[in-house]
């Protein structure tokens, strides 16, 4: 971090907090090279360096009350980083895998289109039951899945404990595995935790 910071931190955070777009900027102009390397050592792309800083900061601007809350930005803005920056790499990897899988059933002819089809039903099933969960238990899961945020993030970010946080999380698998598996899902299920709940 350089030493001249144009502005106390703390100050910075409570004007973006109160919805200030110049101390916003600053915040951006202050961390974002100095982010997108630190990304771009895990995940070895410019490209996706860059896409991981915007999103990160746009979700930063969405989420910005809580900001007034937070001790060392430092320290959050780069947990956070870190986390999106290993689940975009895994899912880049994951896409490749993928690829190839496709690739190599299209030259043997195999029935690549079924196992997709079947595959998108699934995610479907998936999707319900998410959308079924109570709203309070929904919004923790889909942070903790979705924006990879971590028990402690989620906590300070929505004012509850991290226990809270954990039994959220995992009142939420049951509830999915259980919808899902009365549905028939159960095979598809057990790839889809791997990959994603665990």
């Amino acid at each position: 971090m350089p030493a001249d910071r144009p502005l106390n931190e703390k100050d910075l955070l409570l004007r973006v907090a109160n919805g200030d777009q110049t101390a916003f900027t600053l915040l951006f102009e202050q961390y974002h090279h100095e982010l997108g390397r630190y990304i771009f050592g895990i995940t070895k792309s410019m490209e996706l360096a860059e896409e991981i800083v915007q999103n990160i900061f746009l979700k930063i601007w969405m989420n910005r009350e809580t900001l007034s809350g937070i001790n060392s930005f430092r320290a959050y803005l780069f947990i956070i980083s870190r986390n999106a920056a290993i689940t975009a790499f895994r899912k880049k990897v994951r896409d490749h895998i993928r690829q190839r899988e496709w690739e190599s059933a299209m030259q043997e002819g195999g029935g690549m289109e079924d196992a997709w089809r079947e595959k998108e039903l699934y995610l479907t099933l998936i999707d319900q039951a998410i959308e079924a969960l109570p709203p309070q238990r929904k919004k923790v899961y889909l942070m903790s899945r979705q924006e990879g945020l971590t028990y402690e993030e989620i906590g300070i970010r929505l004012g509850i404990s991290k226990l809270t946080v954990r039994a959220h999380i995992q009142q939420s698998t049951t509830a999915i595995t259980a919808f899902v598996k009365k549905r028939g899902g159960l095979p598809l299920l057990l790839f889809w935790v791997g990959d994603s709940l665990f």
